[in-house]
């Protein structure tokens, strides 16, 4: 039953997981911080009640011919090097990703291209980014929650496979030829308990896959926790062992039936 120690490997995963998932959030947390420290631009083209508030308005109106021009500075460039010390460490965009398509990722295409220009660093640009930066950061909160459901769940499945395992490991060395009728029962029946609480473990998981149990319907759970569990030799760990513990508990099952049957 060796095998069924990839249920508790799986929390190693799980905690790895948390802990980068924290860092991202302490990262945009930091870079929001450095965003507002950078002073914006400031001319005709920003007055009071004339700035976009959206990202694609907020684009237009930096690229706009009509605005005054502003003298070129190197606000944008901080912003990017704040983003590439904060943010871009705890993405997932691929090696090979330029830095514009990782800013794009993380704060829309518009405010990417804006910032990859140097275009003047206006209030519209700088609330912009603040915005993104919060939509992610939300985002990353609501994954925090997540893994946290994740991890009750795990050590509540924990609990309950230690306690069946235990109970196999303690009676494997029992010959069954020194059984009473009685005692063979009630180790039949002690198995078919076990088998019903895996399969309800493991129908809930199923739930769980399926959005049901979800407090926000996480429609693609099961593609979550797929991920976070990439590294171990099965991708879903705890069904595995369920389903692997369903079995040896009816293998054992039918054995001690078998045993019954010639003393009835």
């Amino acid at each position: 039953m060796t095998d069924l120690t990839v249920v508790h490997r799986a929390v190693a995963c799980l905690e790895g997981e948390r802990d980068d998932v924290a860092d991202r959030a302490s990262a945009l947390e930091t870079f929001a911080r450095e965003v507002r420290d950078v002073p914006t631009a400031s001319g005709p083209a920003q007055a009071a009640g004339t700035v976009p508030a959206t990202p694609k308005a907020m684009a237009t109106a930096v690229g706009s011919a009509t605005a005054t021009p502003q003298p070129s500075d190197d606000r944008c460039e901080t912003v990017k090097e704040a983003f590439v010390e904060t943010v871009e460490p705890h993405t997932i965009a691929a090696d090979d990703d330029s830095l514009v398509e990782t800013m794009a990722a993380e704060l829309s295409e518009e405010i990417a291209v804006s910032l990859a220009a140097d275009a003047d660093w206006t209030p519209a640009l700088k609330r912009a980014v603040l915005e993104e930066v919060e939509t992610q950061h939300r985002k990353t909160v609501l994954l925090e929650e997540t893994l946290q459901r994740e991890r009750r769940t795990l050590e509540e499945a924990i609990d309950e496979i230690d306690e069946i395992v235990g109970w196999l490991r303690a009676t494997a060395d029992e010959s069954l030829l020194q059984c009473g009728f009685d005692d063979l029962r009630e180790k039949h029946d002690r198995l078919e308990t076990h088998r019903d609480r895996l399969e309800t473990l493991t129908d809930e998981r199923q739930r769980q896959f399926s959005g049901e149990t979800n407090p926000r319907g996480t429609a693609d759970y099961r593609e979550l926790v797929a991920a976070i569990y990439a590294d171990l030799p099965v991708k879903f760990p705890l069904l595995s062992t369920a389903a692997r513990l369903y079995g040896i508990c009816g293998d054992c099952q039918r054995t001690v039936r078998a045993h019954l049957s010639r003393r009835a």
